[in-house]
């Protein structure tokens, strides 16, 4: 055999060709190592293309997922969601720095196991050594691929009671745009994880487009709750500016704080109502409560008759007259709720209402309050704000301002029909006496006969005298008007004080054959009274009760001394009162079915006792009598 080239193969037979044979087999079995190598390196090129391409059709449709996201919820829930389906995780969440970036709040989560929940809805950050807590607060990613790498890093967030989940690796990330952090999100898969640098790029873009998506949606948050605010104020405005025309349109002020009032729901408040001071006694319905709903009005004043407001209530309508300080609930817990009410019951019923949150405004006018103006939220949900208490305040305010001048026209005309009734009043009961004066000067002027001298002159007197009351009358009340009226106290015997009233109107009993009688008193006792004006008052008293009780009747003045003050009551056995005529007894001018008199001595005297601070009552019935007394404190 000669060789390739020609020459002879001198080699030994069988042994160069079996290593010819063997070299070339080596040769060849290199050339298909090389060749699997150089097969297996592109199908793993192939698949780290797949891969990249598969990482970015997802991150493509995370993207556009989060373009379409407008709210804070929707894009935390897009990106969980998402990322989770594209990683193979098995929990994620994102959560939100809260104001002062002490703790983050979760936004939205998914795959944690019920019965753990809770401690994931607040996690602080400051200071704290959790995973999450330390990438929100270093700005830097945190990736944890087992159980053991977890217990060396984070040993105090090991969850070692977990049995259902022994092995497990997360990835915690920072949400960072424009140069601030603003919360952070975390994937958790059950089993050990490595996570390659493909992996991790993929999880900080991830970030990147939640935090980018998140600003943006703050971004939108802000602008929609700058229009919805620019709405609320105009629609503040407005209702402001409808109620002023309504208040300026009538003065007639009940009926127009009431047309307010269902103004105000439901623009403003589900609930609104009305109260002034005479409102809050017992089985008084308030000014006014509105609602959509009529029926639910009715159920309301039912509730409130049912449960009668405290006039010493701690809050509430009553609180806000007694103080002048406006309240504001922004929201009513049920807390607040069950020390609201006095049992069972009213709680069940005012929980029907759903009240979420409330206001309590005064109305108030010329430094004075004058009722309170309450706003209630249920149904609709809302919640009232600074902004809405300001309104609100300003309402009340003009309101106030409203209602003063209608009272105070109300005052003005009452004034002036007064003043008609005293120019009535004053010219027919002086007309009498002038007249009986005059007539009796014309006679003492043109009898001789002296024996009638004295009779004409007792009765100039008899009229100048009443002329003299009249006008002290009219000038005490002019100045219990003009509060002006003084009384000055000293120690006094009250039953001194009677005995010199009985005394001096005795004859004129005595005429009528009236017996009178004083029974109690407290003998020897003094009580801080002024005594002239205490005796004007008994005076009048007793001789209201001889003018009305029956020839022959009895008058009698029983006294009685307590523990902080002291009584005088005068009691008659005359016609009595009829009921109809009982509200009207201490009104000035009113006389009743009498003709006598000139209508003012109770009334006065009813401003005399009031000075002295204490009461003056009336008990009557027709054909029984009458009892007047008067209260006054001891101290």
């Amino acid at each position: 055999m000669s060789r390739a080239d020609g020459t002879p193969d001198d080699r030994p037979p069988g042994r160069g060709r079996t290593a010819a044979a063997s070299l070339l087999r080596g040769a060849m079995g290199v050339r298909r190592h090389d060749e699997a190598d150089r097969i297996r390196s592109d199908e793993a090129v192939l698949r780290a293309r797949a891969r990249h391409a598969a990482r970015t059709s997802r991150l493509q449709a995370i993207t556009a997922a989060l373009s379409r996201a407008v709210t804070r919820e929707e894009v935390a829930r897009t990106l969980v969601e998402r990322a989770l389906a594209a990683l193979g995780a098995d929990e994620g969440g994102l959560w939100s720095l809260a104001p002062g970036d002490l703790e983050a709040l979760l936004v939205f989560g998914t795959g944690f196991d019920p019965a753990a929940r809770a401690r994931w809805e607040r996690i602080p950050v400051a200071g704290a050594s959790a995973p999450l807590a330390e990438a929100i607060r270093r700005g830097e990613p945190v990736f944890v691929g087992s159980r053991q790498e977890a217990a060396e890093r984070f040993p105090e967030a090991v969850r070692a009671g977990d049995r259902s989940s022994p092995e497990y690796a997360f990835a915690c990330l920072p949400l960072e745009a424009e140069g601030r952090v603003t919360g952070g999100v975390s994937f958790v898969f059950r089993t050990a994880h490595r996570f390659d640098y493909d992996e991790q790029v993929f999880f900080l873009v991830v970030a990147r487009l939640a935090a980018q998506a998140l600003l943006r949606a703050e971004l939108y948050d802000s602008e929609r709750a700058a229009r919805a605010e620019a709405e609320a104020a105009r629609q503040r405005a407005a209702f402001l500016a409808e109620a002023s025309a309504l208040l300026a349109s009538s003065l007639e002020w009940e009926a127009t704080l009431a047309s307010v009032a269902k103004l105000a729901v439901p623009g403003i408040a589900d609930w609104c109502s009305v109260e002034v001071p005479e409102t809050l006694a017992p089985d008084a319905p308030p000014i006014a409560v509105a609602h959509v709903d009529p029926a639910k009005v009715e159920r309301a004043l039912e509730w409130r008759r049912r449960w009668p407001p405290d006039p010493a209530g701690p809050g509430g309508p009553q609180a806000v007259i007694r103080t002048g300080r406006s309240e504001l609930y922004e929201e009513i817990p049920d807390a607040v709720l069950a020390a609201a009410t006095t049992d069972p019951e009213q709680l069940r019923v005012v929980r029907e209402l759903g009240i979420t949150s409330a206001m309590v405004v005064p109305l108030s006018a010329r430094g004075r309050t004058l009722g309170a103006i309450t706003f209630v939220a249920a149904e609709s949900g809302r919640r009232f704000g600074a902004a809405d208490l300001a309104m609100a305040e300003e309402l009340g305010r003009r309101a106030g301002i409203a209602v003063d001048n209608a009272r105070l026209w109300d005052e003005a005309h009452r004034a002036i029909r007064a003043r008609d009734d005293v120019l009535a009043v004053v010219s027919h009961d002086l007309k009498n006496p002038l007249e009986s004066i005059l007539l009796s000067a014309a006679l003492l002027l043109r009898t001789p006969d002296a024996r009638n001298v004295r009779r004409y002159a007792e009765a100039v007197q008899r009229s100048a005298a009443r002329m003299d009351r009249l006008i002290r009358e009219l000038l005490d009340l002019s100045r219990m008007d003009a509060g002006r009226f003084r009384v000055e106290v000293r120690p006094e015997r009250l039953d001194a004080i009677v005995d010199e009233a009985l005394a001096v109107l005795a004859p004129l009993a005595l005429e009528k054959e009236i017996a009178l009688s004083a029974s109690g008193g407290p003998l020897g006792v003094e009580v801080p009274c002024d005594r002239d004006r205490v005796l004007q008052v008994v005076s009048n008293l007793v001789g209201n009760a001889i003018a009305f009780a029956p020839r022959g009747g009895h008058v009698e003045v029983r006294m009685a001394l307590r523990e902080r003050e002291s009584e005088v009551a005068v009691a008659d056995d005359g016609p009595g009162i009829p009921a109809e005529d009982l509200p009207h007894v201490f009104d000035r001018w009113w006389k009743g079915r009498s003709r006598s008199g000139t209508g003012l001595g109770l009334a006065i005297a009813w401003g005399i006792v009031d000075a002295h601070g204490g009461r003056l009552r009336v008990e009557s019935r027709v054909g029984e009598g009458s009892t007047f007394a008067f209260i006054l404190p001891r101290g």
